[in-house]
């Protein structure tokens, strides 16, 4: 298409758009100004979005500083956010996984700059930028440095696409991100579950143990102290904190003596030979340094009563397990989640699933007066998303042998369930990797895929590019995944994910029990939405769980309409 035609084309795109815009417009309200700054030209926005972009500036004009917009799937959130972002002077988009993040790039690849944390980029000395050798001797930082060409282009962008920890670290810990005018928060009802993510700190076993010598659960493995003395003697944390600080400050002082009699290095002599320069102890002068900020922090903390103490399970921890951690979780992060809000004079949250507007607000210290509230269920047909009720026991809690979970007749169901759909793909929802395993033990001869841990993305993609008929599993298929067409026709939820009863946990439960049916109907509903992505999709659910039946009725408030509407008495066939 020659630059003639190309203009032709797309006067006819905009003329199209302005009188699609024109029969949903509210003539007091809303203006034709946006259709400039549509991110995607090619394509004419649906009439939802349309009403919906209009509905937003219209409340942003009306001085609304948050903006909540639960859409269900097929709406076309991330293209409703794009173009607000173009709205605006500059802006910052934030996905919950680096997976979105790279999803955003890749639809919206012209008018959107990518930014992410340091490891992500390969340096040209020690295979990740985490470290920069170069900073150490103070020398000029690498031209061509990867991270840094990356955040400067960030930095003059008008849209910057990240996810939450690099904009929480980058903007809030370690501030070197200015405000933008607009925030926008993607899956947004995980939002306090995140920073409570971010805003804790641990203390491994095997790593403590194998750099420091010391066993953090030494005094339960001696019976001198229990498992509850621990939890509720924040005095003993803060000794071994102390001890570990301590340490740290004497191999540090080490290694700078040791450095300092060296010759001063010079650019060139580094440049020569940087390997003679990229030793040992610099690595480890700056993991130490990392390790006694962690450990100044954990004190701090529990010294100023701010942390709750979460530890592993006795038998855990006497069965001399090693890669366990006692972690150390803000009683609250309103404050946290506040400075990540001041980070955009306006904010935008995009969900699915939302529940309630009132207890969002009031969970994450929004003013709910400054806040507007938008709803627009999904025009995805409801009998291609039945939801069937097929239990075969309450999966929750401890029985004579163990957990309910492991249970034959759900295992028995579960047989069932695929021998039905053996020539489709599908996902079963965990609410344990446990239970992934102890599933996949029990059902050899079925093609289940764990789905979980670091190497979570490359199963993803190797699914998604696979032939067979794969069923995945796992704890963490219920955010951030998109499974168009056959990628999956069906899904079962084997237990209902109740949040992990940690201490933190409990604590919340404790002051707001609604909070730990909310946080579990969330959950739910974001797993329910990875089966079906366009109006000609279809995907069955199966809920095998009975302790969904209280659950659903006594928690209907939290359920969506697009959810309720779905399930069915019985299952059919």
């Amino acid at each position: 298409m020659n630059k003639h035609l190309s203009i032709i084309f797309y006067r006819m795109i905009i003329n199209n758009l302005l009188v699609m815009i024109g029969n949903f417009m509210d003539s007091n309200n809303s203006t034709l100004e946006w259709m400039l700054h549509w991110s995607l030209p090619k394509y004419s926005p649906r009439n939802s979005q349309v009403r919906l972009i209009n509905e937003i500036n219209v409340a942003i004009k009306k001085g609304f500083k948050n903006i909540i917009l639960e859409a269900g799937t097929g709406i076309g959130k991330s293209a409703i956010a794009t173009t607000l972002a173009n709205m605006y002077d500059d802006s910052y988009i934030l996905t919950m996984t680096k997976q979105l993040q790279e999803q955003y790039l890749d639809d919206f690849e012209e008018i959107l700059v990518e930014i992410k944390g340091r490891g992500n980029y390969k340096c040209n000395y020690k295979g990740s930028c985490d470290f920069c050798i170069k900073a150490e001797y103070n020398l000029r930082r690498c031209c061509d440095c990867e991270f840094r060409i990356a955040f400067k282009e960030a930095q003059k962008a008008k849209n910057v696409i990240t996810n939450y920890d690099f904009l929480y670290y980058g903007g809030v810990v370690n501030p070197i991100l200015d405000s933008r005018e607009l925030l926008i928060l993607d899956e947004a009802h995980n939002l306090e579950r995140k920073m409570l993510m971010l805003s804790s700190s641990e203390l491994n076993r095997e790593y403590i143990s194998t750099k420091f010598g010391i066993d953090i659960f030494e005094p339960v493995m001696h019976f001198t102290k229990s498992i509850y003395d621990l939890k509720r003697n924040p005095e003993y944390w803060i000794g071994i904190c102390n001890d570990l600080i301590r340490e740290c400050k004497k191999r540090i002082k080490k290694i700078e003596g040791d450095a300092n009699k060296s010759v001063q290095v010079s650019l060139d002599e580094f440049e020569s030979n940087p390997s003679k320069y990229s030793d040992f102890d610099y690595v480890e002068k700056q993991n130490l340094e990392q390790d006694l900020k962690t450990f100044v922090e954990i004190s701090l903390g529990l010294s100023s009563k701010d942390l709750i103490i979460d530890l592993p399970d006795k038998d855990i921890i006497l069965d001399n397990k090693m890669d366990i951690s006692a972690e150390f979780k803000p009683f609250s992060v309103v404050d946290d989640t506040q400075n990540l809000l001041s980070l955009g004079n306006i904010r935008i949250f995009l969900t699915g699933t939302l529940g309630s507007k009132d207890k969002f607000c009031k969970w994450n210290n929004i003013d709910p007066d400054e806040t507007h509230y938008i709803y627009e269920k999904s025009p995805f047909d409801v009998a291609k998303r039945p939801i069937y009720i097929d239990f075969v026991g309450r999966m929750s809690g401890n029985g004579r042998r163990g957990p309910k979970w492991k249970n034959k007749r759900a295992i028995d169901k579960v047989k069932e369930l695929l021998d039905k759909h053996e020539n489709e793909k599908g996902v079963i929802h965990t609410s344990s990797n446990e239970q992934a395993y102890w599933i996949i033990n029990q059902l050899k001869d079925y093609p289940l895929v764990f789905v979980g841990g670091e190497n979570r993305n490359a199963v993803l993609k190797k699914f998604s590019l696979s032939k067979g008929n794969s069923v995945l599993i796992g704890a963490s298929i219920k955010d951030g995944v998109d499974f168009k067409g056959d990628l999956c026709r069906f899904q079962i939820i084997y237990k209902i994910p109740y949040p992990q009863l940690n201490e933190q946990v409990k604590y919340r439960r404790e002051i707001d029990p609604k909070w730990f049916y909310y946080q579990t109907v969330m959950a739910l509903m974001q797993a329910y939405g990875r089966g079906i992505r366009d109006e000609d999709d279809w995907c069955v659910m199966y809920i095998i769980d009975s302790s969904f039946k209280e659950l659903f009725e006594y928690n209907r408030g939290f359920f969506n309409e697009y959810f309720t509407e779905a399930v069915q008495k019985e299952v059919k066939g």
